[in-house]
């Protein structure tokens, strides 16, 4: 059973009962996997996956490699280490994607820090730019030039607004700002 998801698929490990994601998928690849799974059957925690490929003319897939690493939902995510061809490199996958180059020899203890940066980079959204300067004193600047003092959150009480099961931060986003309220009559 293969399931598409972008460029990948997840596919069946030989035995049937792993589900790991396949990042180039190509008739006749097989693989297995020693490690745990989760409830439902995806690759989870450390372990090792071998990927066979079928060759042209030959009856059974032939050994292309051996990964090992951790596993979160059947993706690599972290360093993980390659071996094919009598030779070894690491590199740093972020949800079953490799976002660091191969690099000769097994992971190093220090990969872990470098995981968490290779992570942050390749997730990194720009974010706008911060004002010079937020607003001075206690009051809050209208766009028409008036000022308003800020309100918290015992404001809002005050008033008698029904109760609304909410965080007090989410109310205070939601309400209307107290030019544009009215007061209850109680």
């Amino acid at each position: 059973m293969n399931v598409a998801r972008g460029e990948g698929a997840y596919q069946r490990t030989r035995n049937g009962r792993t589900l790991v994601w396949n990042n180039h998928v190509k008739s006749g690849d097989e693989a297995t996997w020693w490690g745990g799974r989760d409830r439902e059957g995806y690759a989870h925690g450390f372990g090792t996956l071998i990927w066979y490929t079928k060759e042209t003319g030959s009856a059974k897939p032939a050994l292309y490699a051996r990964y090992w690493g951790r596993m979160i939902g059947g993706k690599f995510n972290g360093p993980v280490n390659v071996h094919s061809k009598k030779r070894t490199h690491y590199a740093i996958f972020d949800d079953g994607a490799r976002v660091t180059r191969w690099s000769a020899g097994t992971a190093p203890s220090e990969a872990s820090a470098k995981w968490r940066v290779a992570i942050a980079r390749h997730n990194a959204v720009s974010e706008p730019e911060a004002p010079a300067e937020g607003p001075l004193s206690g009051r809050l600047e209208m766009g028409d030039g008036r000022s308003e003092k800020y309100e918290s959150i015992q404001d809002l009480t005050s008033e008698h607004w029904p109760m609304i099961d909410i965080d007090d931060s989410l109310r205070l986003l939601a309400w209307p700002p107290r030019s544009l309220r009215k007061r209850s009559e109680h």
